[in-house]
């Protein structure tokens, strides 16, 4: 039973419970398009992830944890800002035409890495940031990053074998790779090169943490891996090879041929798991496990039938409706693992229904850091195993595809409200879903229940605000 305390006595339980020891390092692994279900911890079966699902046994598995947003760039803007979509600047994945990038963040954007930096944290990033370049003024540098490695567009990452990841500021050419211009590619990806990124990343966060064994530090690796394309080393594919029956992708639609899709997708999360194992080991070496707190997320969930993706055969959305770029259950509800020896205690499972913006609320929370203005919520009374209060609503909403909302209620029963198609029509209908009954939101109950959708309305038409930059901004909400 959950039990409701009030706020200044659950934030002075945890500053007791936190008073004997060191301001606590952070590690926030992102994973890129893996779904709910693609860890053996929520119930994956074909594909081996020994290390996340230690990491789960070692600490706190969520089950009712939510993305940012159905993609990247919205996403990961949530995650830094603790803004949902109706209030962050960035919306979608929005292209620049002509030019390596997406949509920059807008100057006064406040970050977790900025608050943390601000009270001693030394701050890294490495892998994947996709929310603007460093002639936009919109670089991981520029919104409180000490260090940054890796890839700065989205569509540069499309490729393992980049010509190019970006070391603060300066680009380091990968010799061996093709010296072609991702982001202005019109045919399909080079299968393979001489460097494949993910390597040069996982080694990378292992250079950084010896450099800042001696913290504080925020560190947030996002990696690139499942996403596209399927490119895997014979090292890393050799694990799989011959497991599954196989279509070959042929790479005609942009990304690279793979004759071997199921096998290369179960060997990249292998790998990455691997390399988060890696990790996790060098914390216990250098004496920084029970003084570092390690999440583990991803972004979206998992796209189907591009690139050879097969969601159904390894049910890589779990249980749910939809995947990326979608604002069912599979589109936007996350893996996400949380571990603190000696804090959170170990197997620990919640239902907590939170999302990527109340991240920077908890990370400051934990670091004795002001809290950061937005629409986040800490959970760290969760974490801590104190009472927790609870969001009244989450709110999501995604602007391509005619444009989508989507409401999360409070409440035993899970409402759970979609509506498409906001953009031709400001009267779309709304459909309602029970995900406590209906998990995999098969049945609309709307009709049955007029008065909670009269509530998922009003929120809709309250939490999205105007965007500054056209033309993300829906028409007003009809009756």
């Amino acid at each position: 039973m959950i039990r409701f305390l009030p706020t200044f006595l659950v934030l002075a339980l945890i500053s007791t419970s936190l008073a004997a020891a060191e301001r606590p390092n952070f590690i926030y692994i992102l994973a890129d398009d893996a779904g709910w279900g693609d860890f053996g911890c929520y119930g994956q079966q074909k594909i081996r992830t020994p290390n996340v699902d230690k990491l789960a046994a070692a600490g706190m598995r969520f089950t009712d944890f939510y993305c940012g947003n159905a993609v990247c760039a919205p996403s990961r803007c949530a995650l830094l800002t603790g803004l949902h979509s109706g209030h962050g600047a960035v919306r979608d994945n929005r292209e620049i035409a002509g030019k390596e990038g997406q949509q920059p963040l807008p100057p006064d954007t406040v970050t977790s890495a900025q608050l943390l930096k601000k009270a001693g944290y030394a701050t890294g990033l490495i892998g994947k940031w996709g929310l603007g370049m460093p002639e936009d003024h919109s670089a991981p540098s520029d919104f409180g990053f000490d260090d940054y490695y890796g890839y700065l567009c989205q569509r540069v990452a499309h490729t393992y074998y980049p010509p190019y990841l970006w070391r603060n500021g300066v680009k380091e050419i990968l010799a061996g790779n093709p010296q072609v211009s991702p982001w202005d590619l019109k045919g399909p990806i080079s299968p393979a090169g001489k460097t494949w990124s993910h390597t040069l990343v996982a080694d990378e966060s292992l250079r950084w943490v010896r450099a800042h064994k001696d913290g504080p530090f925020f560190l947030h690796l996002a990696f690139t891996i499942p996403h596209l394309s399927q490119q895997v080393p014979e090292d890393v594919l050799a694990e799989y090879r011959g497991a599954f029956p196989e279509t070959p992708y042929d790479g005609s639609k942009h990304y690279a041929a793979q004759a071997t899709p199921h096998a290369a997708y179960a060997a990249m999360i292998t790998r990455m798991d691997r390399d988060i194992g890696r990790l996790l080991d060098l914390l216990r070496e250098l004496k920084l496990e029970e003084n570092t707190v390690v999440f583990f997320a991803s972004d979206n969930g998992a796209m189907d039938k591009i690139c050879g993706l097969d969601v159904p055969f390894f049910k890589s959305n779990g249980p749910f409706r939809g995947g990326k770029q979608e604002l069912y259950e599979g589109g936007i509800r996350s893996p996400f693992v949380v571990r603190w020896p000696g804090h959170i205690k170990a197997g620990t499972v919640s239902d907590h229904a939170g999302a990527f913006w109340d991240v920077p609320a908890t990370l400051c929370e934990l670091a004795g850091a002001p809290a950061p203005v937005g629409d986040g919520l800490s959970f760290a009374p969760a974490l801590l195993g104190h009472a927790q209060a609870r969001h009244p609503f989450l709110y999501w909403e995604y602007h391509s595809a005619g444009g989508t909302q989507a409401v999360r209620l409070s409440g035993k029963e899970g409402w759970k409200g979609v509506r498409h198609d906001i953009k031709k029509n400001a009267a779309s209908p709304i459909e309602l879903y029970s995900l406590l009954a209906d998990e995999g939101e098969k049945h609309d109950v709307a009709a049955d229940h007029p008065d909670v959708v009269g509530r998922v309305r009003e929120i809709m038409a309250k939490e999205h605000t105007a965007s500054l930059v056209a033309p993300w901004n829906f028409p007003p909400i009809g009756e």
